[in-house]
């Protein structure tokens, strides 16, 4: 009867572990976000506040790809240890930066480390709990992002009012701390059938190159865009004739285009880009154009987490009578209409209430397709290529994540930038000081926020076609699956 259970045959220890991990990668982008506004205010660049995140998740994306096989060869244990160590410094060295370049710098070794434990988190579930019980421990997991969506900007809220932005990024070292305690000995090690491959250097290279390169085109200058495609297709190009030659690449083609894989993948990465694209200038738009404090715009990272960890735990019911594709397409019918409201009431600003209801709607969309995403590709694959699978899905979602913020901060501050002439002016707003700014400066701010939340849902439309094809592959599943 036990096994029937998420918390029986002794996997607490191990669940606790886990949620942990989550809660530390979890608090820290949802805490950067609602910090944005206060950081442009004290260090100034407005124009690099998208970097703030995307920086961060260009690096944890890189990792990922590297803990994929480090953690099929040396184990999920050993890979965590060194991982939330380093998070710990790096989490300091954010805090105490004295410039946006420093910060900057700061955030990207923090990605490393962040995208090292996402791997081991997501990897653990797979070699930790039995393919029954994967869909609640993933809406257990995404349970966590729900707590730290109501914690997380209650934490930033306090730290903005006392001691400042900085005081976000110090929080994440006794949480961190609390976790490698936890975890340190209670994480799985490497599954049974488990061989160390040896690790690809010139493909963690080539493919860092392609994801840098990637980024870039998301800037509104045509030249760095025309450079920047043109490194994505000569380095991806270059990394599938290395991937040819090695025995063991960083990223096993397959794992992202296999018929098994590649819809879960898109449909996933689709959503997300959307929905935390939006979500990720949604405090700035609340302190600049809705007139809101610190403290409250902080909370305005709220309600699509809410809404995220609610729609995970309802997923995973839905699994229990339903295939994981059907729930999957749920998902997306019900996030690609809850994002083009959104655009619709930014653009016409209806009533605050409205703004968060129609938050709380796409974070129910996104939840239901990620969870369910997350499950339905550990059923679809082997225990031995756990790490390499998931740390290829991790990265493509972490890749998505940081192409919708970058697409929505490029064409809001490109849109202020040439309404105003300065971009810098948002600094102004946001200091508070008394500094008389025009309304059209505002009315600049707002249209070019509800354009970008347009563009992207113009997007993640595409979602729709790709998860009816998804539907279609069911049957898909390997049967040895762990």
């Amino acid at each position: 009867m036990s096994d029937t259970k998420l918390f029986g045959d002794g996997r607490r220890p191990v669940l606790i572990a886990l949620m942990s991990v989550i809660a530390i990668v979890s608090y820290n982008n949802l805490s950067s976000a609602a910090a944005l506004p206060d950081i442009g205010d004290d260090l100034g660049g407005i124009s690099l506040l998208p970097f703030v995140i995307t920086l961060e998740l260009l690096t944890s994306a890189v990792a990922v790809l590297a803990a994929g096989p480090i953690v099929d060869g040396i184990g999920a244990r050993r890979t965590f240890r060194v991982a939330v160590t380093g998070f710990i410094i790096t989490s300091a060295l954010v805090a105490f930066s004295p410039t946006m370049w420093v910060l900057l710098g700061a955030r990207a070794i923090q990605g490393l480390f962040a995208g090292a434990i996402m791997t081991v988190g997501i990897a653990s579930i797979g070699l930790a709990i039995p393919p029954a019980l994967r869909p609640k421990a993933f809406a257990l997991t995404s349970s966590i992002w729900g707590v730290m969506g109501v914690g997380g900007p209650a934490i930033a809220a306090v730290m903005i009012a006392t001691v400042g932005w900085r005081g976000i990024f110090l929080v994440n070292i006794p949480v961190t701390v609390g976790a490698a305690v936890l975890g340190w000995n209670r994480i799985p090690d490497r599954a049974h059938d488990a061989e160390d491959q040896g690790f690809d250097r010139r493909g963690l290279a080539l493919m860092a190159i392609l994801t840098a390169a990637a980024l870039a085109i998301a800037s509104y200058q045509p030249v760095i865009i025309a450079i920047a495609a043109t490194v994505v297709l000569i380095s991806g190009w270059s990394y599938r004739r290395h991937s040819r030659r090695v025995d063991n690449p960083v990223v096993r083609i397959p794992h992202l285009v296999h018929r098994r894989y590649r819809l879960v993948h898109l449909t996933s990465a689709l959503v997300l880009a959307g929905g935390v694209g939006a979500n990720s200038f949604f405090p700035l738009y609340l302190r600049t154009v809705r007139g809101q404090s610190a403290g409250l715009a902080a909370f305005g990272v709220l309600f699509l987490t809410v809404g995220w960890s609610i729609s995970s735990y309802i997923s995973s019911r839905l699994q229990e009578r339903w295939s994981g594709e059907w729930v999957s397409l749920l998902g997306v019918v019900i996030a690609v209409p809850a994002l083009w409201a959104t655009g619709v009431v930014i653009q016409f600003e209806l009533e605050i209430v409205a703004v968060y209801g129609v938050f709380f709607w796409l974070g129910a969309g996104v939840g239901m397709v990620t969870s369910t995403g997350a499950a339905l590709l550990q059923s679809r694959t082997l225990a031995s290529e756990m790490g390499r699978l998931n740390a290829a899905h991790q990265f493509l979602r972490t890749m998505a994540i940081t192409f919708g913020i970058a697409v929505v901060g490029a064409i809001t501050l490109a849109i202020v930038d040439a309404r105003t002439g300065d971009v810098e002016i948002v600094r102004n707003v946001l200091s508070g000081d008394g500094v008389v700014v025009s309304a059209e400066v505002f009315d600049s701010i707002g249209d070019a926020y509800g354009i970008a939340v347009f563009v992207m849902a113009a997007i993640t439309t595409a979602a729709v076609p790709v998860a009816v094809g998804l539907v279609r592959t069911r049957g898909q599943r390997v049967a040895s699956a762990p």
